[in-house]
């Protein structure tokens, strides 16, 4: 289970407010997460890839729909996941 600390839940309250610094530090902290994921579901580094920038894309544009009671890894592999 993944512990919400504060810098995390400040980088993803100002990524709410539309900062782009916050979406650079959630892309940069999570990116490798989402994409072993990938990697070991798909087995192919570009599909990987190509499925990780969606990923990101989905969940940068519904960020205010996040829950900030449920970790953030959780919901971003929820989302690859239905990709």
């Amino acid at each position: 289970m993944e512990i919400i600390n504060n810098e995390l839940l400040n980088q993803i309250q100002e990524a709410k407010k539309g900062k782009q610094s916050a979406f650079k530090y959630l892309l940069d902290g999570f990116w490798n997460l989402v994409y072993g994921y990938q990697i070991k579901s798909v087995k192919n580094e570009y599909d990987a890839e190509d499925i990780t920038i969606e990923t990101f894309s989905k969940a940068f544009d519904k960020i205010e729909t996040f829950d900030e009671n449920y970790a953030f890894g959780t919901w971003l592999i929820a989302i690859s996941k239905n990709i």
